[in-house]
């Protein structure tokens, strides 16, 4: 039971870490976690060159901690699949946020959809290895009882993730982040 929980706390997680990269026309410095910049003949996450930071509602300033790796972060962000436009200044690269439009806005909340729905066949694949494995009990009393509670459990995280997924969109609708 222990381990059809955790599989489905990992699928909730994964969830919540994709659904948080979907940009909503809000700086954060979250959205630009995940890319990486060459430099120095290697590949470094984002934050080994330089600091993320909100200015305003609008723009990301991220400072470099080596006026070299400069051109290689303005790159890295501008080669993103965010579509970021960043300019450098001196030892800073400001990247604007633009309003999302309402053609980007339907296409994130389609992409919080599928996302959520490759959650829950996650959290059914969990549900099943425990049915299996549940089958292979003894008694038919406790081989139920287990299937009630993989049940209840497959449940509580469908329902999870349709909040999450809610979540997201309510807060592209109102282009929050």
């Amino acid at each position: 039971m222990t381990e059809t929980k955790s599989l489905m706390e990992r699928a909730l997680a994964h969830l919540q870490g994709e659904l948080s990269n979907i940009r909503t026309g809000r700086a954060t410095p979250g959205m630009l976690d995940h890319l990486k910049v060459d430099v120095y003949g290697d590949r470094l996450p984002l934050k080994a060159c330089g600091s993320v930071s909100v200015r305003d509602p609008q723009l990301l300033v991220i400072t470099v901690f080596d006026v070299d790796a400069v051109p290689s972060v303005v790159k890295a962000v501008s080669e993103s699949p965010l579509r970021l436009s960043p300019r450098a200044e001196g030892q800073e690269v400001l990247v604007p946020i633009p309003r999302p439009t309402i053609e980007s806005l339907e296409a994130m909340m389609k992409v919080c959809k599928v996302e959520g729905e490759q959650a829950k066949v996650s959290v059914r694949h969990a549900r099943k290895l425990a049915m299996d494995a549940a089958k292979k009990l003894g008694s038919e009393d406790e081989r139920k009882r287990v299937e009630r509670e993989v049940q209840k459990l497959t449940d509580e995280y469908v329902r999870e993730v349709e909040g999450a997924v809610q979540r997201k969109e309510k807060s592209i609708k109102s282009h929050d982040s």
